[in-house]
Order: C-alpha cells, then sequence, then structure tokens
C-alpha cells in the first residue's frame, strides 16, 4: 500500500473530511458551555492548516497512481 508522510489515501481522504467536519463546526462558534461542562473548538486557522495538509497528501498520492502522460501517435496505413 503507497503512503505520503505516513498516510494511506484512505486515511487521508478520512482525516481531510473530519477536518472539514471541524471547520463547519467551528463557524457556529469557538465554545460553548452546557451546564458545568464547556466544549472548545479549534481556531479557524489552525483547521485551515489541517485542511491543506491533509489536500497535498490527498494530491500526492492521487496523482501518484496517475501515472504520467501519454503519448498517443498516430499512423496512416499504406495499402
Amino acid at each position: 500500500m503507497e503512503t505520503y508522510k505516513g498516510y494511506s489515501i484512505a486515511e487521508a481522504q478520512a482525516e481531510l473530511e473530519t477536518w472539514k467536519k471541524a471547520k463547519h463546526a467551528a463557524a457556529t462558534g469557538k465554545s460553548y458551555t452546557i451546564g458545568t461542562r464547556t466544549l472548545s473548538r479549534y481556531d479557524l486557522a489552525e483547521i485551515n492548516r489541517e485542511i491543506a495538509f491533509f489536500t497535498d497528501i490527498c494530491e500526492a498520492l492521487s496523482s501518484s497512481r496517475r501515472g504520467g502522460p501519454v503519448k498517443v501517435r498516430a499512423r496512416q496505413a499504406r495499402w
């Protein structure tokens, strides 16, 4: 299994989705309190760094699967 920075494509995609969900949640507020319990979220700058990190990993692993450019050469048949 091919990895990049310690992550497989499936792991990196799962992490990317998690951070995208975290960004959505953080957009609704940084922290809130219910009773005596408080939930604090990461700040958007940190979340954006993580999204960029996992996006780079996904792109690197995806591009390595495609291979390089393919050259096609047409030739006219001589009958």
